[in-house]
């Protein structure tokens, strides 16, 4: 099965064909974007105008990027006449161009510190929405417009935005397939691993203080958990055959993985903390890829016990084993949505990969095609993301969807692979 070949085999590259793409909704149906203005910000004496700067470029970027908010174009923003001696009437002129919220802040800065006090008001009720203070050094200005970012989108839907999350992977731009971790849009990539064999499938603790991955360092296909910030690294897995396709447990306590011999492989799980592995399936064939859901009671895996790989969920105990996919001939690499209603998956459609989307309550199932081979998906922390693999630029590389479900590439160097995402690194 792919996801096992996929550890000594690549794909051969299929010709990217110009072609229109389907583009993929992975917002709620129906969902509106709420329009806030975001005008300059009020600059005390003494204020570093370049951090300024990078704050509110950083901010206004990130809100320009998210499903659920929408910044009042540029042509509009024009038309207002900010009044400095009534300020209600400037939120009433916004709110004339199309706002229905207003984010205005105050920076001050002595030295190498900044302070940001920012409001966000609801023009339609005339009330302070939402107010907090930010204090940091001129040089994470950028992580200060990150996190207030963060706080907004969590503000109208509940989960924090993407904006200080991280994105594990796997690339051989060295020459050896090692991991590396970027920021969610491709920034700031450093390399994690430099043992010049190779590293596969890592997959984050919801923490993002341990990364689970398949390393071939000591000959065999072991599976390893490493501590990024202290270069700590440990077995969790030695049994034989090849130790393969992590995934954490929600509570990061247990880590189910896949390893077999002789034709014959099974989801097992291990404790985090280290301990005896224990089998979870007891099919014929390869069950692997193990997904834990989001609320920790199912798992999801691939199998091909009924002939080709298709979908499976069973309880985290091993139990009630029941076939998700009818309609593929193929369908691997399950990753759950964060609302835990939804698989994104890796389909074949002819002659290539494409991602697919499961609807777990309704059963529906949605292809969406796109140029090349298009797999690997792997969901945002706040469920408004998809990123995925695809060869369409001719080598493998890792793409994001904009909010309106555009893919952007955010990696270009060498061969990039198995997206994997966390809400921030410890």
């Amino acid at each position: 099965m792919r996801s096992l070949a996929a550890l000594g085999i690549a794909l051969a590259a299929a010709t990217a064909a110009a072609q229109d793409e389907v583009y993929l909704k992975v917002t709620t149906p129906g969902l509106s974007r709420v329009v806030i203005a975001v005008p300059d910000f009020t600059l005390r004496p003494g204020t570093d105008p370049a951090a300024a700067s990078t704050l509110l470029g950083t901010l206004r970027a990130d809100l320009g990027e998210t499903a659920v908010i929408g910044l009042v174009s540029p042509e509009n923003a024009k038309l207002v006449v900010v009044d400095p001696a009534n300020p209600t009437l400037t939120r009433q002129r916004w709110r004339a161009v199309g706002a229905q919220f207003l984010l205005d802040g105050n920076l001050a800065g002595a030295g190498s510190q900044l302070v940001l006090e920012a409001r966000l008001w609801d023009l339609t009720s005339g009330e302070v929405a939402f107010s907090r203070r930010f204090q940091g050094t001129i040089a994470l200005a950028a992580t200060m417009a990150h996190t207030l970012a963060n706080e907004l989108v969590h503000l109208f839907t509940g989960r924090p935005g993407p904006f200080l999350s991280r994105i594990a992977f796997v690339s051989d731009r060295t020459g050896a397939k090692e991991l590396w971790v970027m920021r969610w849009d491709g920034s700031e990539e450093q390399q994690l691993t430099r043992y010049n064999s190779i590293a596969l499938a890592p997959a984050w603790s919801p923490d993002g203080e341990w990364l689970a991955f398949t390393s071939f360092l000591r000959g065999s296909p072991q599976l390893f958990i490493l501590r990024p910030t202290q270069e700590y690294l440990k077995v969790l897995s030695a049994l034989p055959g090849v130790n393969s396709s992590p995934s954490f447990s929600p509570d990061g306590k247990s880590v189910a993985f896949a390893t077999g011999a002789d034709g014959v492989t099974d989801i097992f799980v291990v404790p985090a903390a280290g301990g005896p592995p224990e089998r979870l399936t007891h099919t014929l064939g390869i069950s692997t890829q193990p997904a834990w859901s989001p609320n920790g009671r199912q798992i999801a895996f691939t199998s091909n016990a009924g002939g080709s790989p298709q979908l499976y969920i069973m309880d985290a105990e091993g139990t009630n084993l029941r076939r998700l996919t009818f309609e593929d001939t193929y369908a691997d690499e399950a990753a759950w949505a964060p609302d835990g209603i939804t698989l994104a998956y890796t389909t074949r459609v002819g002659d290539r990969f494409q991602i697919a989307t499961l609807d777990l309550r309704t059963g529906a199932r949605t292809v969406i095609p796109g140029p090349g081979n298009n797999e690997s998906p792997c969901w945002s922390p706040d469920g408004t993301v998809l990123a995925f693999v695809s060869d369409r630029t001719g080598s493998r590389q890792i793409f994001i969807t904009d909010p309106t479900g555009h893919p952007r590439q955010i990696t270009t160097r060498g061969n990039n692979i198995q997206p994997a995402w966390v809400a921030q690194v410890q």
